[in-house]
């Protein structure tokens, strides 16, 4: 199995995706009797939304994402040679580059899955990064990241503010095997013949006894994996069930901060509303006098007209 291919499909998955397969590799990696890889890729980390939009755009544009290395790389020069009519264009181009790479990851990440402001903001943060700094751009060109990147002036972070790091699996580790028997040198000398015949009969018990240790470990090893297996299972229902957590905050974040879009856009009619209200009342008030006076020419007409009558 090549598993570092299988790594690199693995951080093209959903991030719903991930848990499951990645759960499955290691399996897959651990019947094959390399423990190592195995407890490696259990290891990796789920990539966040952000750090999933940008590896798809590394799978989907590369183009882009050359595009912007080599923007980046441009970009650098004129720092170095002092080209500040040249840095102004390539800075806004660089804008133009990262705006359109968000909108398509974004466009393409629109079957049904919400993309939040923030995630977006960290998609272009990530992108920033990228052209700014060579070692976040090589970390992007991976397709492997599990967090967002920014670049804050001495150096790259991810979403926590801690050092951008990969979590690559270790190369396959070759292991000799152990010789099951060990030869003993024999040396030539002459026994009677009745000495021939106690020497099997000697060796019984001590064969026996290491049949009985065999058969006993065998026991202890086969209750162990028992064991593991259960406690594998139940260590994989718990991590579906924090991922699903996870998923449900993230949503509950989202939502939260659409609602608090929400309610500041309320906030911001209420207050246009509040600022129309005295003009308003002056309207009305100058309306009510109005229809007075209306009213009582209205009235006085009548009077008149009830005169010539009487």
């Amino acid at each position: 199995m090549d598993t570092d291919a299988a790594v690199v499909e693995l951080y093209g998955l959903a991030p719903e995706q991930f848990i499951a397969a990645r759960n499955g590799l290691a399996k897959a990696v651990r019947a094959s009797g390399d423990e190592q890889t195995a407890a490696a890729i259990m290891a990796l980390r789920k990539p966040t939304v952000s750090a999933w939009l940008a590896n798809q755009l590394v799978r989907t544009d590369p183009d882009g994402i050359h595009a912007l290395t080599e923007l980046g790389e441009q970009l650098r020069e004129t720092y170095l040679s002092a080209d500040s009519t040249r840095r102004r264009e390539l800075t806004r181009q660089r804008h133009d580059l990262v705006a359109q790479l968000v909108k398509i990851a974004r466009d393409r990440a629109a079957d049904g899955r919400r993309i939040t402001v923030q995630t977006a903001e960290r998609l272009t943060e990530t992108l920033d990064a990228a052209l700014v700094d060579p070692g976040a751009s090589q970390l992007l060109r991976t397709g492997q990241l599990t967090s967002a990147l920014r670049h804050v002036g001495f150096g790259v972070v991810d979403e926590n503010g801690d050092p951008a790091q990969l979590a690559p699996v270790r190369p396959r580790v070759v292991r000799r095997s152990q010789p099951t028997t060990t030869r003993k040198a024999t040396t030539k000398k002459t026994t009677k013949p009745t000495e021939r015949r106690a020497a099997p009969v000697s060796r019984r018990p001590e064969v026996d006894r290491t049949l009985e240790l065999r058969v006993a470990q065998q026991k202890r090893l086969d209750a162990a994996e028992a064991d593991y297996t259960a406690a594998t299972e139940e260590r994989d229902q718990a991590e579906q069930l924090l991922d699903a957590q996870q998923h449900r905050i993230a949503d509950l974040e989202a939502d939260l901060i659409r609602l608090n879009d929400e309610l500041e856009q309320t906030r911001q009619t209420l207050r246009e509303a509040r600022k129309q209200l005295p003009r308003l009342q002056r309207a009305f008030t100058q309306a009510s006098r109005n229809t007075a006076a209306v009213q009582s020419r209205r009235d006085g007409e009548h009077r008149r007209l009830r005169a010539l009558d009487g």
